[in-house]
């Protein structure tokens, strides 16, 4: 009798535990990593992706032999940001606390010049926040402990490379890896801890993101199309099949998205490509001021995931960048991607992509 109630009770206690993990398992949501997504960006999104495309995103705004990686002056660059990064009160007092204020924080000018704050707005705080809670439901999703832990180390390694690229061989003040890893950066730590705020960014203003598929080249060691790009946009209640979109990073897109069915959009824009950077002196400290061209953009997407985007910019000439993702050409069992780079910007550059990767091989003429 007594070992029948305690074979009972253990397995009501065994059939308790099952619901139970049944319901933590149903209870764990994830907004903005999709573990069942096959194709497209989604697909292609892991740690390595993140931590190459993060880090060599400033590659982009550089169009000559920049791009080479044997040729950056690592350890000028990394003892720059070191010394800024240690010293980030005496940085800011050498360049000046209103020039910081004016350049990295907020100010209410329309001169281009003076406009570095908002990609510190748009991609430290809200693109680098989602990205963290995005890797972070990776590593979850992998079974991987310590999840959060993971996410952050994997995020601050990229930002301080990119960081480091960023610095561009300079010896001087530089005050803007200071407001991006102490203010924004952290800001976006911060903000996307919350998941009524990962809720809002992902089921209201649908961000994701689209970052791109990058190549190396090993003829001239360059490293082309590695960079972040992000999403959002808002289904309008009136009109449901139609959302506004703004699609942003080096390139900036804004324009309307139409859903044709049940999963899928095609989204089409107009905007601004960054082709590079000039920069000059001001007083004894150096200022980068983007060179801007206009731009046109055309998207596929399923569910959010990018399956295939076309960016066509250039005044003087003609530059188009081409990104299909993998999944969405099936080729007698393999499922490749493509990134093609074509103008008088670009030459051209062509390469095959696989999800996995976080880098494929390409070639440039």
């Amino acid at each position: 009798m007594i070992r029948q109630f305690v074979t009972a009770k253990s397995r009501f206690l065994c059939l308790v535990l099952l619901v139970w993990s049944s319901l933590v398992a149903q209870e764990k949501h994830f907004y903005f990593y999709n573990s069942v997504q096959t194709r497209g960006s989604d697909a292609a999104f892991t740690p390595f992706s993140l931590l190459i495309n993060g880090s060599f995103d400033a590659l982009r705004l550089s169009p000559d032999a920049k791009r080479d990686l044997t040729a950056l002056k690592w350890k000028t660059d990394f003892k720059n940001v070191w010394k800024s990064l240690t010293d980030p009160v005496g940085s800011v007092h050498a360049y000046g606390w209103e020039n910081f204020r004016r350049q990295e924080l907020l100010n209410l000018s329309f001169n281009v010049d003076d406009l570095q704050f908002i990609p510190n707005f748009a991609d430290h705080i809200i693109g680098y926040g989602m990205q963290y809670a995005k890797v972070t439901e990776w590593y979850d999703a992998h079974g991987y402990e310590s999840p959060v832990l993971l996410g952050v180390a994997t995020s601050l390694v990229y930002q301080l490379m990119n960081e480091i690229v960023q610095n561009s061989a300079t010896t001087s003040v530089n005050v803007d890896c200071i407001a991006d890893v102490y203010i924004f950066n952290t800001l976006g730590f911060a903000l996307f801890s919350f998941d009524d705020v990962k809720r809002f960014f992902s089921e209201t203003m649908q961000l994701n993101d689209w970052s791109l598929q990058p190549l190396y080249i090993p003829r001239n060691h360059h490293l082309e199309n590695a960079g972040q790009e992000f999403v959002m946009r808002y289904t309008l209640p009136f009109a449901e099949r139609y959302a506004p979109f703004i699609c942003w990073g080096v390139n900036s897109i804004a324009g309307l998205s139409y859903r044709y069915d049940d999963a899928n959009r095609i989204s089409v824009g107009l905007g601004n490509a960054i082709t590079g950077m000039t920069t000059k002196y001001r007083g004894e400290f150096l200022s980068a001021t983007p060179n801007i061209e206009r731009a046109i953009g055309l998207f596929w997407d399923n569910s959010g995931s990018l399956l295939a985007g076309l960016i066509v910019s250039g005044q003087e000439s003609v530059n188009a960048q081409l990104n299909v993702y993998p999944g969405l050409l099936d080729l007698y069992g393999i499922r490749p991607g493509c990134y093609l780079g074509a103008g008088g910007r670009e030459g051209l550059i062509l390469g095959v992509t696989f999800s996995g990767l976080p880098v494929s091989i390409g070639i440039e003429r």
